[in-house]
This record gives C-alpha cells, structure tokens and sequence, in this order.
C-alpha cells in the first residue's frame, strides 16, 4: 500500500462511531424530507362528512376547552384566529400515520358551547358577478 492510501484509511479509522451514526440519521431525515413521507393531503370527504367526523368526537352542545380537549386526543389540532369563538380544525395525524388538511370552523356561542360547524374556508370561483343573474331574474 502507497502512504498516500495508508494515511487515508487511518484518517477514517479515527473517525468515531458517533459521527457516522449522526450522518446516516441526517441523511435518512433528508431523505425523507425530500421523498415528502410526511407530508398533509386533503382530507379525502366534502366538509359535510368531515364536520360529521368532528362532531362525532366532540359533538353540538359541548364546552369549548372540552371540545378543543376532545378533539385533540383525537388527533386534530387548529387554532383560534381573530375571535375566540370560532375555531379552526387544521390538521388531523390519523391512527395510520396519514395527516389530513381539514376545513371545518368550529362556532362557540356566547357560553362557550358549541352550536355549528361551518367551512373553514370558502369556495373560489372565476364567475364574475354579471354572469350571475339579477335579483329580478331569481324572483321569477
């Protein structure tokens, strides 16, 4: 063996086990990362059996820290945005391992139980207003 090739294998030989476990374990977050293993999708149900869903786990009439409580044991975070009275259902981790974007609004009255669901978000369309008909064409 040349020094040159000699002085290349005792170089790797110190180099510690540690190091190369913290390598492999930050190409293999890499990897996933870039394979999107863990990324959300859609839930795959209109709002109406998604609200269904979560009324299921936290149903009508429930206290809102119950309700939030409930639902997160489920595995569905969100967030309170400007009015603490309408929560928004973000994201629910699955039992097999799936995430799923949701797009349900929790509504709390005044004493804090929870009367409606709603959608999160609205639906967008590219029809403008004058394709829509007038107040006189619907009345007919």
């Amino acid at each position: 063996m040349s020094k040159n090739q000699n002085s290349i294998l005792t170089m790797w030989e110190k180099v510690p086990l540690f190091y190369a476990v913290v390598g492999w374990l930050a190409c293999s977050v890499g990897l996933t990362a870039c394979t999107n293993l863990d990324r959300v999708i859609p839930a795959p149900m209109v709002f109406d059996e998604q609200s269904k869903e979560v009324l299921a786990i936290a149903p009508l009439g429930t206290q809102k820290e119950q309700a939030i409580s409930l639902l997160n044991a489920a595995g569905i975070s969100g967030e309170f945005a400007s009015s603490p009275s309408i929560y928004y259902c973000d994201l629910w981790e699955r039992e097999n391992g799936k995430r799923w974007h949701l797009n349900v609004a929790l509504l709390f009255n005044e004493a804090g139980e929870l009367y409606k669901t709603r959608p999160a978000q609205t639906a967008v369309s590219w029809k403008s207003d004058s394709d829509s008909p007038s107040d006189s064409e619907t009345e007919q």
